[in-house]
């Protein structure tokens, strides 16, 4: 078994090159469909830049839409990447301190593209 070692300066390397769904690639009204390990989350944007959740951890304690942001994208400790809101092999923090499983999937759907 192989365990990898993570320093600041190999995260700091690589944060630059992550790839995954940018907030500078949102508009209001997108959708986002983020498949994780354990859930699916529903991620509506606002125009004031939070979201509107549903899906996994919200479903089980909300009975409709919660609205909060994405701080960001994380490898599961304390460094955050706050450029992305989701990430293949990354984990997404909500606001409300809420951490996904590791993404598997990220489906955008245009505003324009919704009813």
């Amino acid at each position: 078994m192989m365990t990898r070692a993570h320093s600041l300066s190999a995260l700091t390397e690589h944060a630059s090159d992550a790839r995954g769904l940018r907030r500078s690639d949102l508009r209001s009204g997108d959708v986002i469909l983020i498949y994780t390990r354990n859930s699916i989350y529903r991620a509506r944007c606002m125009e004031d830049g939070r979201f509107a959740l549903s899906g996994g951890w919200f479903d089980r304690y909300y009975q409709s839409e919660f609205v909060t942001s994405i701080t960001g994208c994380t490898w599961g400790g304390k460094c955050i990447n706050r450029e992305l809101v989701a990430s293949c092999g990354m984990q997404v923090e909500f606001g409300n301190r809420v951490l996904t499983s590791v993404l598997q999937r990220i489906v955008r759907i245009p505003s324009g593209l919704l009813n």
